[in-house]
């Protein structure tokens, strides 16, 4: 459960040596140090098992989460990449305060956080059919990767809870188990995540 958090780092220092007109943008930044800061996270609470960086291991969450809401919002309404990266740090920073004031409801607003990104993508595509006058036949081409990473994280969750459940764990097992591949699956969702917002690094919107 440690080492497999390793895959988070992987992913975000692979993206972040990508040639440097695909990830000069701040919006492409912020996804590959998202995803190391929340493998480095992970990682420290998994190898100490200790009540101050399981905080700090849960707080990772709220960076995916968050990032999904400011990137949309950026598509959605403008602004520049100052507001972007204060909009970030101040959502995540109190959502952490709130997990710490309510440790209980720490998953919900998580959930909040994931469906507020949806709406804001549903209110994208919805603006986009209206300004093309016509059902968008390109749906899928366009959100493929999204898609994708909706699907990876669905399922990283679905064996998370498996794992979480005592229903698939297999406590002898040193070499995979099922939050470990939570950490994998999860990690592939910030490489989806980049390609897609990367593919719409030249939208009028996005700018």
């Amino acid at each position: 459960n440690t080492f497999s958090n390793l895959a988070y780092i992987v992913i975000g220092i692979y993206l972040l040596l990508k040639k440097k007109d695909e990830s000069s943008s701040l919006q492409l930044k912020l996804i590959p140090i998202s995803a190391i800061l929340t493998g480095v996270a992970s990682f420290l609470y998994h190898a100490s098992f200790t009540l101050f960086f399981q905080f700090f291991d849960l707080s990772a969450m709220y960076l995916f989460s968050s990032l999904l809401i400011v990137l949309n919002w950026k598509r959605l309404r403008g602004g520049s990449d100052r507001n972007l990266l204060l909009s970030f740090i101040g959502l995540v920073f109190s959502s952490m305060v709130a997990l710490y004031i309510f440790k209980k409801i720490g998953i919900y607003i998580f959930a909040l956080h994931l469906l507020i990104a949806i709406f804001l993508e549903l209110k994208i595509f919805l603006k986009k059919k209206r300004q093309e006058h016509k059902v968008d036949v390109y749906f899928f081409p366009y959100y493929k990767n999204f898609i994708l990473s909706i699907l990876f994280f669905g399922v990283a969750f679905g064996i998370w809870i498996l794992d979480y459940k005592r229903i698939v764990c297999n406590p002898d097992n040193h070499i995979l188990q099922g939050h470990a591949i939570w950490h994998i699956l999860t990690a592939l969702c910030y490489l989806f995540l980049y390609k897609f917002y990367s593919d719409l690094k030249n939208e009028q919107s996005y700018h």
